[in-house]
């Protein structure tokens, strides 16, 4: 049992989506999840902000990825059939349950370095620039802090981001630098 779960655990994302489907190979939906549930989890966070329901669209992100695995087309990487689900089930959420006027908990786009009683004047340095980046981020709108995070934070490529939101590449790459002017303007006011 162990030798199959590290065999399956250096398997390709498409060789794990196969013996799902076709093999209804329990342990390698198992690996599908645990391989992506922290990025997703993730990138559902920093767009959202609120843990609770963030858990319960990343939940939705993976009962979905079960019901859609079928029209994965293997045309653009597993991760990108995924991204687009985790994206598109973070927008409905966000477009559901925008004239609601809850406080947010504040989403944390980078990470916070150090422990401030450390000591550390470095790392209380780092820390207090996250802080400060990631009430800005909170500041900017959805659309934009959903590509600003994949591209910046998670590392997602722009060609990547383009086939995961099923639009033009100028569009995306729009989208990020206009984030990035927002971010600008709300860090420097006096500019």
């Amino acid at each position: 049992m162990v030798k199959e779960d590290r065999t399956l655990a250096n398997l390709d994302d498409n060789i794990l989506v196969d013996l799902a489907l076709l093999e209804k190979n329990q342990k390698a939906w198992t690996e599908l999840i645990t391989r992506y549930y922290g990025k997703v989890a993730a990138t559902v966070y920093r767009i959202i902000g609120k843990s609770a329901e963030a858990e319960d669209i990343v939940q939705e992100v993976f009962t979905e990825m079960a019901k859609s695995i079928k029209l994965y087309r293997r045309d653009s990487l597993f991760s990108t059939f995924l991204y687009r689900i985790a994206v598109n089930t973070t927008y409905k959420y966000i477009q559901k349950n925008m004239n609601r006027n809850e406080s947010a908990e504040e989403p944390e786009f980078f990470i916070q370095i150090g422990d401030r009683s450390s000591g550390s004047e470095s790392s209380m340095i780092k820390q207090e620039r996250a802080e400060i980046l990631n009430r800005a981020m909170k500041k900017i709108s959805p659309e934009k802090r959903m590509v600003l995070t994949l591209y910046e934070v998670e590392g997602v490529p722009l060609k990547e981001i383009s086939e995961i939101l099923k639009q033009p590449l100028q569009t995306v790459w729009s989208r990020i630098n206009q984030a990035k002017k927002e971010l600008y303007e709300i860090l420097n006011p006096s500019m």
